[in-house]
């Protein structure tokens, strides 16, 4: 069972990754330094979380997806004995379903309004090229 869960979360990380990478995010993290606050909150929206400390900001992006995979059913097989005159059922197989959360958190770092840094951190932070 644990290695069906592997195997399934795998595939479905491939499906879902297809060729986006986190070098590919990170290329476009990197085409935003420099860049001014007011132009990455145009083109990303409004931050989900705005720190400030001293005379730098710090915009968090934050999103998040969660995908459930439905469990199978199991199979069961009945056979009669004729001797003793009862039927037997076993079940084999089945298993329960599965969710598997996905996430991305991006922080901007903001000095005299221009973007300095970045930084990221999830399983999800990835992008196609």
């Amino acid at each position: 069972m644990k290695k069906m869960t592997l195997l399934l979360s795998l595939v479905f990380s491939i499906l879902l990754a297809g060729c986006a990478t986190t070098a590919n995010y990170e290329k476009i993290l990197n085409s935003w330094l420099g860049n001014t606050e007011e132009l990455l909150i145009q083109k990303w929206g409004v931050p989900d979380t705005v720190y400030e400390s001293g005379n730098r900001k710090y915009l968090v992006y934050y999103r998040q997806n969660t995908v459930y995979f439905p469990g199978t059913p199991p199979t069961y097989q009945s056979w009669y004995d004729s001797l003793t005159q009862t039927v037997t059922t076993t079940q084999t197989g089945g298993y329960s379903g599965r969710s598997f959360n996905y996430y991305c958190k991006t922080t901007y770092t903001v000095e005299n309004g221009r973007i300095i840094h970045w930084q990221w951190q999830g399983n999800a932070c990835t992008a196609y090229e």
